[in-house]
């Protein structure tokens, strides 16, 4: 199944703006923000009330090594939600909500080695912000990473059968000027 092409209908074709993927990258930072919040708490409140510190007698190092834990805490959590999201559904949440999918250059489902790849690409991606600057330019909207991983970010709206929408929303809805 992972190297099942993805079928051209489901994508169009059309290659994501970088309005769409910045509003999908900042949806997925909340939400991991958000699981990591939640985490913390829960940790430090397990952590505070078995007497942690004093057990382990690291008192005046505690911000240190719990900024140290986190950091770390954060990456992984980020790696593995991204890698396996974009493994098992070709997308994040957030591009899921805005309506768009990884794919690799030839259309077919991401792997792991251009999972793991693109993430670590996101933090090339972020020097000066200019290797995500780089989808304005480029002709498939590829970001650094993605030309590093051999991915693009296509919009992934099914075709709808039945819609009926005004002629000028449908087409600009469809972008290829046919009707939904």
């Amino acid at each position: 199944m992972a190297n099942k092409k993805v079928p051209a209908e489901v994508f169009h074709g059309q290659y994501a703006g970088f309005v769409s993927r910045f509003v999908a990258y900042l949806i997925d930072r909340l939400v991991v923000g958000g699981a990591l919040a939640v985490l913390a708490a829960v940790v430090g409140f397990v952590l505070q009330q078995l007497g942690i510190n004093e057990w382990l007698a690291i008192g005046p190092l505690a911000p240190e090594i719990a900024a140290a834990l986190a950091a770390l805490l954060t990456a992984v959590f980020d790696l593995v939600y991204c890698v396996a999201f974009w493994l098992l559904a070709g997308r994040t949440p957030g591009k899921q909500v805005m309506g768009l999918l990884v794919v690799r250059t030839d259309g077919r489902r991401i792997r792991l080695g251009a999972a793991l790849l693109r993430w670590f690409g996101y933090y090339l991606s972020a020097i000066l912000f200019l290797g995500y600057l780089w989808v304005l330019v480029d002709d498939r909207r590829q970001a650094f990473h993605d030309k590093l991983a051999g991915t693009m970010v296509v919009y992934a709206r099914p075709k709808q059968v039945g819609l009926t929408a005004p002629a000028p929303i449908g087409d600009s809805l469809r972008g290829d000027g046919r009707r939904l």
